[in-house]
């Protein structure tokens, strides 16, 4: 691997993270990730963030709803953050949503959605859609653009973006108009070449795949492609996506093939590969600037999409 000295320095951050003695392995992994918060600069000033609540099912459910300015009726994105789906939260991905929606002039509702183990599969899938029904819904109180809804995520929360949008289109939801899926989950299985290039690390490694994917998910549900979304067929009617990978990432190849099977299905699709790149950058522009250019990249695929 040919490693920037930007991206050196965040490997040697997050070797030195010090995480208290916690008995609870999946709370110590999830006080890790929060402490990875720092690597995405300075928190951005933005015209208005509020905190909402709302009920999925049984189970009330934390929004953070990011507004750029005062102005009506703007585009709406729905974002689900990363983690492997048992990690994550509000607060891991504040910073670069902050960012993310001034730049593309946008609200971005972040949805806290529930975590394995504690709610495996496919409880956050469903708390991910709820939130969608909620803007959808709501829109006129949140002043919100529904002809301009997109949805969003990085990693595992790509993957739970992506299998709502599919949810979405089968329930005759037709209301999302793009996709941005950063370096995106797509399969359970673990076997492309990218998982045996990488497998320790930098970042993911292939010991903790196989655990996130535990906790996560039964066996029996490996293939369901609400959980791996290569796995999916209905995918002709799926709206534009962004797809972006990082080159020196275990997810590099299952993100890849994801976008040629989205292409073959006739959506269209902009990839970007990231050289020299790990995973995680997105959250790491306070050290890597191309964290800062994915965010960039990101709103200016949004704003094309909104504005067509």
């Amino acid at each position: 691997m040919q490693l920037s000295e930007q991206v050196k320095k965040a490997l040697d951050y997050i070797q030195s993270i010090e995480v208290p003695a916690i008995e609870n392995k999946i709370a110590a992994g999830r006080s890790f990730y929060e402490k990875f918060i720092p690597m995405a600069g300075t928190e951005e000033a933005i015209f208005k963030v509020e905190q909402r609540e709302i009920l999925a099912f049984d189970q009330k459910i934390n929004l953070r709803i990011y507004r750029p300015s005062a102005e009506e009726e703007l585009p709406v994105i729905i974002y689900l953050h990363g983690g492997w789906f048992n990690a994550g939260s509000l607060a891991t991905h504040d910073r670069p949503l902050r960012k993310l929606s001034n730049l593309s002039r946008a609200i971005i509702v972040a949805v806290d959605y529930r975590l394995a183990p504690e709610f495996p599969f496919p409880t956050g899938l469903n708390d991910g859609y709820n939130a969608l029904e909620w803007v959808v819904e709501n829109a006129k109180t949140l002043g919100a653009d529904l002809n301009r809804l997109a949805i969003a995520g990085d990693s595992a929360g790509a993957a739970l973006a992506t299998a709502i949008t599919v949810r979405a289109l089968k329930n005759n939801l037709n209301k999302i108009v793009c996709q941005a899926l950063i370096y995106p989950v797509t399969d359970a299985a673990l076997q492309t070449p990218s998982w045996q290039e990488f497998k320790d690390g930098p970042v993911l490694n292939y010991e903790g795949a196989v655990e996130a994917w535990d906790l996560y998910l039964p066996l029996t549900e490996r293939e369901n492609p609400a959980a791996s979304p290569l796995r999916e067929t209905a995918l002709s009617s799926m709206p534009a996506t962004l797809i972006i990978l990082a080159e020196y990432d275990p997810l590099r190849d299952e993100g890849a093939l994801y976008a040629e099977k989205l292409k073959k299905s006739g959506v269209q699709v902009q990839q970007s590969l990231y050289k020299g790149m790990v995973h995680g950058f997105f959250q790491m522009g306070g050290i890597i600037e191309e964290g800062n250019l994915a965010i960039e990249e990101t709103a200016h695929f949004l704003t094309q999409n909104f504005n067509k």
